[in-house]
């Protein structure tokens, strides 16, 4: 009787953190690592909301751009966007990193002032990663990160420490997702195994740890 052949199973690795952590970095590193061993990788990024963009740019509908709303269109448009940009690619066997994946969008609308709860349940709808790698980068890194990417005429000390609280709170937000994730008491659109890296770290020490956390996955049981 004839093997059958297996393929490998598919994969899904979120990156998520702060801005400057070196995500994208790690990933792309990653996705060459992931490559050389037979895999097939999509590198996917998490892009601002255009529904979003577009409605705060509309006069007539600024006013009722609340939070919430907010939130509902940018769970809407993800929705649609993780069918075809993570889905499919899982369907035909694929690894697929993710450069920030739910965790940051559920972080972000508890830092706006939602209810943790409520946000962690709108995004169950996403496919539940493989590992989420979380990079812990301070706030005054990723708020000089942020600073450096914005006009001049914006970088005053009003701003800076507006947004330094903002991204405080987002931290916040990501200690009980991790603490949620394999604890007592649940928390988070789903159960997930963490890595929490310290992106202070040399880039090759980081890259070693990334793929010592990642090789258990690639030697798991494949599919028929």
């Amino acid at each position: 009787m004839p093997r059958l052949r297996r393929r490998p199973r598919p994969l899904l690795i979120a990156a998520e953190g702060l801005d400057g952590a070196g995500k994208s970095a790690q990933l792309d590193l990653l996705a060459r690592w992931l490559e050389r061993k037979g895999r097939s990788v999509t590198v996917e990024r998490w892009p601002p909301s255009e529904f979003i963009e577009r409605a705060a740019a509309t006069p007539r509908l600024r006013p009722v751009l609340t939070p919430r709303v907010a939130a509902l269109l940018s769970a809407a448009e993800s929705a649609r966007r993780l069918d075809v940009d993570v889905r499919r690619p899982l369907a035909s066997g694929a690894v697929v990193l993710a450069d920030r994946y739910v965790w940051t969008g559920v972080a972000r609308e508890i830092a706006r002032g939602l209810e943790p709860d409520w946000i962690a349940s709108l995004y169950g709808f996403a496919p539940r990663p493989d590992i989420v790698i979380l990079f812990r980068q301070p706030v005054e890194a990723a708020l000089a990160t942020a600073l450096q990417r914005r006009d001049s005429a914006v970088r005053n000390a009003a701003m800076a420490a507006a947004f330094g609280a903002f991204l405080q709170r987002m931290i916040v937000a990501f200690d009980r997702l991790v603490a949620g994730a394999s604890g007592p008491v649940p928390f988070g659109p789903w159960p997930v195994p963490v890595l929490e890296i310290d992106p202070t770290g040399r880039p090759d020490d980081l890259a070693r740890l990334i793929r010592g956390a990642i090789r258990p996955l690639l030697a798991e049981a494949v599919a028929a």
